[in-house]
């Protein structure tokens, strides 16, 4: 697991700091229910039981399998998911994590960091 995938971010016309949850998926490999259970138990951790913003990024993921798209769309940890890839191979993977179950919280695909970054901190979400 890539040790450093937690990294808080702080939006600069905000009221106050807003955490982000940073979880980077490792590349190439097969994303199973279990690894996708330690990630969000990290993510839970962090959050200390507050609802974040999460930056999910998949970039180079081999495979998603349903029990990975089950564990990561029944999250309670976030206020907002942006999942971020940068092939057409991630947009599928993408496509495939989002179009499970209803999500529980806003939760988008995007092409880069920065612009989910910006629509995590941005005052409002459309889903």
């Amino acid at each position: 697991m890539n040790a450093g995938w937690l990294t808080p971010t702080e939006a600069p016309d905000a009221p106050a700091p807003v955490s982000v949850i940073r979880l980077v998926l490792p590349q190439g490999e097969h994303i199973t229910a279990d690894i996708a259970d330690r990630f969000a138990a990290q993510a839970r951790a962090e959050a200390g039981g507050v609802p974040q913003p999460i930056l999910l990024v998949i970039t180079g993921v081999a495979s998603l399998s349903r029990g990975a798209r089950a564990v990561l769309s029944r999250s309670r940890t976030a206020s907002s998911i942006a999942v971020v890839g940068g092939s057409a191979v991630d947009r599928v993977l993408a496509n495939f994590l989002i179009g499970g179950e209803p999500a529980p919280c806003p939760t988008r695909y995007f092409g880069n960091e920065d612009a989910a970054l910006a629509w995590l901190l941005g005052p409002a979400h459309d889903g």
